[in-house]
């Protein structure tokens, strides 16, 4: 599989701010902040890499303006053994 430029920097973000753990959540905030990019194209991103299985969404609670956001096994795979990445 292969990651646009894009999508790679969004998953090292979150693998960098869990620690590179996926049992640690990270603010979708923080990734936003962390990427310097508009906050619609950073949900496309995440989207994205969800429907690849590389990330989890977690539900937005009612009265939250956030949402958690997890790397999965195989998106801590794809970071660190560079696969998919150009």
């Amino acid at each position: 599989m292969e990651l646009s430029e894009g999508q790679r920097r969004i998953l090292n973000i979150v693998a960098e701010k869990s620690n590179r753990s996926a049992n640690t959540s990270v603010y979708d905030d923080a990734i936003i902040s962390a990427s310097g990019l508009p906050s619609d194209e950073v949900y496309t991103y995440i989207n994205q890499l969800e429907g690849l299985g590389l990330l989890l969404l977690a539900i937005k609670v009612s009265g939250a303006d956030f949402r958690l956001i997890n790397i999965t096994k195989e998106g801590l795979e794809v970071t660190s053994q560079g696969q998919g990445l150009r």
